[in-house]
C-alpha cells in the first residue's frame, strides 16, 4: 500500500505544470500529437489510486494497460480483484471470474465513449478526435509535458473537470481525472514495455 501512495504521489507530482527547460521550445499540440503517433503500440504497467469523500481510504488498483493502434486498449487488472476491459473500435467487453462477459456499444454509452477517446485519441496522437469531445492545452516541452483536456461536450462537463495526461517525450508517465465533485483519479504509468 505504501508504494502505491507513492507512485500515486509521484504521479500527480509528474502532473503539475510542466515547465520548458532553458533552450528547449514550448511544445504546441501538433507537435505532442506527432510524437504521439510515432510512439505506437505500447505496454505499460499502471497503478491507479481513487480518491474519494465516500471512501475511508484510497482505493488503489493495479494492472496493465496495452494499446494497439489505431484504437485497441485492453485494461488488465490484476488487484485488487481481477478483471479485464477491451475496448475495440465501438465495442467495449468488460470481463470478471466466474462471470459471463458483457459486450456493449460505445453508442449506447457517449459519455464513457468520449472518456475513452481522451485516452485512445491521445495513444494515438490524433487531435481532431479530442477536439471533438475536449478543449486541448499543453505546457512544457517534448522533454516533459502537461496534456489537459477540458471537456467541451455538455454530458461529459457533468462529470469530469478536467483530464491531466503527463509524459516524456512521445510516453505517457501519468493521469489525472479530476470529477466535478471533487473526486479525483490518479495513475501512474509504472514501466513501459515495447
Amino acid at each position: 500500500m505504501r508504494r502505491a501512495l507513492l507512485a500515486a504521489a509521484l504521479a500527480v507530482a509528474a502532473l503539475g505544470a510542466a515547465r520548458v527547460a532553458p533552450g528547449q521550445e514550448a511544445l504546441t499540440p501538433e507537435g505532442l500529437m506527432r510524437q504521439l503517433a510515432a510512439t505506437g503500440a505500447a505496454t505499460v504497467g499502471f497503478i491507479e489510486t481513487r480518491h474519494s469523500d465516500a471512501l475511508s481510504a484510497p482505493l488503489v488498483a493495479r494492472g496493465e494497460l496495452r494499446y494497439t493502434p489505431p484504437g485497441r486498449l485492453e485494461r488488465r487488472v490484476t488487484a485488487p480483484v481481477a478483471e479485464r476491459y477491451l475496448v475495440e473500435g465501438d465495442r467495449v467487453t468488460v470481463e470478471r471470474p466466474g462471470a459471463a462477459p458483457r459486450s456493449f456499444s460505445l453508442a449506447a454509452q457517449p459519455v464513457l465513449g468520449a472518456f475513452l477517446e481522451a485516452i485512445r485519441a491521445t495513444l494515438r496522437g490524433d487531435l481532431a478526435a479530442l477536439a471533438r469531445h475536449y478543449r486541448v492545452e499543453v505546457a512544457g516541452g517534448a522533454a516533459r509535458w502537461t496534456l489537459v483536456l477540458l471537456p467541451s461536450d455538455p454530458a461529459l462537463a457533468e462529470l469530469v473537470s478536467a483530464i491531466r495526461i503527463a509524459g516524456t517525450h512521445g510516453r505517457l508517465t501519468g493521469m489525472e481525472v479530476v470529477e466535478t465533485g471533487g473526486d479525483r483519479v490518479v495513475t501512474a504509468f509504472t514501466e513501459a514495455a515495447r
